[in-house]
């Protein structure tokens, strides 16, 4: 089912206008390239990915069934956890070269870049970002690699958790540490 949905959704984004916005390319153009980099620090990546709404997406209809402080402590859980899959991901991808080779808009703020990752030695790979503009600036809201979008299945491994008879979002925050 999950499977399903992402393939639509994917052919649903590559119907649309290629026509993106110059800065959502830019960013990802930057962004990959210092992800990649082996000198990339934490603090990149928390400046080009808005964590704060990949974290309210992921918890998805329990974002406004959990108290103001659980959501804090789900969102710290979360970015740690976001930042050490963006890290992992830097170490595999050391010194690769990172090309913006197209993108698309959903519309007028939210557009979907894709890029190609070569490794030395290694076939090329599509890696795509989706960045949505919000008070003029663009983020990162989530990332689809070898066909999975990771907001989309985090959110999925979240309510699976959550829709458990007496879940509490203590075992989501547990599930995001281990």
């Amino acid at each position: 089912m999950l499977r399903s949905l992402i393939v639509s959704t994917s052919f649903a984004i590559m119907a649309l206008s290629a026509q993106a916005s110059p800065e959502a390319e830019a960013l990802i153009a930057g962004t990959a390239t210092q992800i990649s980099n082996a000198e990339a620090s934490e603090s990149t990546i928390k400046q080009a990915v808005d964590i704060d709404a990949i974290a309210n997406f992921t918890l998805g209809k329990y974002s406004h069934r959990v108290s103001d402080e659980d959501k804090t402590r789900f969102k710290s859980a979360f970015e740690k956890f976001l930042v050490g899959t963006f890290q992992d991901q830097k170490n595999k991808l050391k010194n690769a070269q990172v090309d913006v080779i197209g993108s698309v808009d959903r519309n007028d703020k939210d557009s979907v870049v894709e890029t190609r990752v070569t490794q030395k030695g290694e076939d090329s790979q599509t890696v795509r970002w989706r960045v949505i503009e919000r008070n003029g600036e663009w983020r990162v809201v989530d990332v689809e690699v070898l066909g999975l979008w990771l907001a989309i299945e985090q959110r999925a491994q979240i309510a699976a958790i959550l829709d458990k008879p007496r879940a509490t979002i203590d075992d989501a925050i547990a599930a995001l540490n281990s």
